[in-house]
């Protein structure tokens, strides 16, 4: 089963904007509701291999634990912990990121 994937209240917030947004660009809860799902589904692999993504350069100070990766259009940020990942953000790639 692997490592416990717990996503923060702002990364659930921002999928909710993600799935409204694309909903109202495209009239398409098939669309909204794939892209939302395909993002979910994609953090399964880090249960078992956390680390499989490259750091997040973006965040100073980063002891290695806290990585990014692509689905679509956005970006996702996680923490790996003892104990669990955490899903710290997700957003679009056309946004300039936080230098955290």
């Amino acid at each position: 089963m692997g490592t416990k994937i717990i996503w923060s209240s702002d990364a659930l917030g921002q999928l909710e904007d993600i799935h409204f947004y694309i909903l109202f660009e495209s009239k398409s809860i098939d669309i909204a509701d794939k892209v939302i799902d395909a993002i979910f589904n994609s953090t399964e692999i880090l249960k078992s291999k956390p680390e499989i993504y490259k750091l997040d350069n973006k965040k100073k100070l980063n002891d290695g634990s806290f990585r990014t990766y692509y689905v679509y259009d956005y970006m996702i940020s996680y923490q790996i912990t003892p104990d669990y990942i955490q899903i710290l953000r997700v957003r679009h790639t056309y946004r300039k990121p936080k230098n955290l």
